[in-house]
């Protein structure tokens, strides 16, 4: 038993050394690189080597080029990827153009709600059937972003408006959501205590700006004085694009401002339509200030002898120096003001020479002719119109546009003020420009 076990056991230590031995030669030997044991097949080796001589060349050749052959390779390999680039922002925006002109294509909906305010009755939604030209008298006025002036404005508004004529009224008010309100809290005030009927419509301001927005865009530029100032609102264009919001059925439409206050009946001034000249458009009262006297100072140095913006009235020192521009001689022409607006709607949409007045081009040329860089939104395109086609434009007596703003006359003009601010006639409307109190 004892020799069976040291055999064993001798058995054992000879297998465990040549364990040893094996584990020895197998430290030893030196250990294949991770990437050539991933690289088992031959020809992913060889590939491997051929990409690695070809970029070795491709270096070697690099280094020994000029600088400006340099240059051409890289510039050639940018304006691919720029071409690519450039071709795919074009694609883009041909793109955009072509969604942009889908929409612009798509009309419009004005969709305004007209009411029937009684002072026996709150209010009366008018439907569908309801007819525009059922009615003669159509006045079109602003209110929006409303304030506590504007609220005090308004009101005088149709308090006067109301309290000189029992004529059937239908006001077309443009108004946001904001504002909409307190205009019909306003008119229904008023409707009672004078006891009146009156057709109300109301039109979304939003819409409304929309609609002229192409208008706007074209004379904003010439005729506000900032991107984001008060007269760079497309409603201050509003008059010149009245004609596609109006229903198709009006005719004669006035267009005022808020700040408007009557001391006679409007049936009056609605009467003035039957002095137009056939190629009349519109009708405005003479700017009684001498504002366009300012804006036209280089005109006039080049052009002292014109007419343009002297005093309607002429001063003393300027008898003899009219400059007859299609004008009377002895009357002056210090432009238009735009707070009193009559409008022969059908006539406006049937002119096709008042239309192209208002195209890039036609603007450009009169803006250019005359020097004018104007602030006054549409006032000053109608005081350019009105002197270069006085055709178009029926002049207003100041009676029924009496402005109250003296502001020029404490800003230089104090020595010619007077002369502008003359109106001669029994005052039919004051226009409270300016924030100016009201003559009692």
């Amino acid at each position: 038993m004892y020799g069976i076990m040291k055999c064993k056991s001798q058995l054992l230590e000879e297998q465990e050394n040549v364990t040893l031995i094996i584990n020895r030669r197998n430290s030893v030997r030196p250990s294949k690189s991770w990437t050539w044991s991933v690289l088992r097949c031959r020809w992913q080796k060889k590939l491997v080597l051929l990409l690695i001589l070809i970029c070795m060349c491709v270096l070697i050749i690099y280094a020994n080029t000029h600088l400006s052959v340099r240059g051409n390779i890289l510039s050639a390999f940018l304006s691919s990827r720029l071409n690519k680039l450039s071709h795919t922002e074009k694609q883009e925006t041909r793109d955009s153009n072509v969604q942009q002109t889908t929409t612009s294509v798509q009309p419009i909906l004005l969709k305004p709600t007209h009411y029937l305010l009684n002072y026996s009755s709150t209010q009366l939604e008018l439907g569908a059937q309801f007819h525009s030209s059922d009615n003669n008298y159509n006045i079109f006025i602003i209110y929006t972003r409303e304030n506590y002036h504007l609220n005090l404005k308004f009101d005088l508004f149709a308090h006067s408006l109301l309290k000189h004529t029992s004529a059937q009224l239908h006001l077309h008010v443009i108004t946001d959501k904001e504002s909409s309100s307190s205009v019909m809290e306003i008119l229904q005030r008023q409707i009672r205590r004078f006891r009146r009927t009156v057709i109300y419509t109301m039109y979304d301001v939003k819409v409304c700006s929309t609609i002229i927005e192409d208008i706007a865009a074209k004379l904003s530029p010439f005729f506000s004085s900032a991107p984001n100032s008060y007269y760079s609102d497309s409603l201050f264009f509003l008059s010149l694009g009245l004609h596609r919001i109006a229903d198709a059925s009006l005719n004669r439409a006035i267009l005022l401002d808020c700040d408007i206050v009557f001391r006679s009946d409007v049936r009056l001034l609605f009467n003035e339509f039957d002095h137009f000249l056939p190629h009349q458009l519109y009708g405005l009262a003479p700017e009684l200030t001498p504002v366009y006297r300012h804006i036209l100072y280089r005109y006039r140095v080049r052009y002292p002898k014109t007419s343009f913006g002297n005093p309607y009235y002429p001063m003393n020192h300027e008898m003899g120096n009219q400059h007859n521009h299609n004008h009377e001689q002895r009357h002056g022409y210090p432009g238009l003001n735009s707070g009193v607006v009559l409008l022969l709607l059908n006539r406006i949409r049937n002119s096709k020479s008042y239309l192209e007045k208002l195209t890039n081009s036609e603007v450009q040329t009169l803006v250019a002719k005359y020097s004018f860089k104007g602030h006054l939104g549409d006032q000053d395109f109608f005081t350019l119109l009105g002197y270069e086609y006085p055709n178009l434009i029926y002049r207003l007596d100041c009676v029924w546009n009496r402005q109250l703003c003296t502001w020029w006359k404490d800003h230089g003009y104090s020595d010619i003020f007077d002369a502008y601010f003359r109106c001669e006639g029994n005052i039919k409307m004051y226009h409270g420009n300016c924030n100016t109190r009201i003559p009692e």
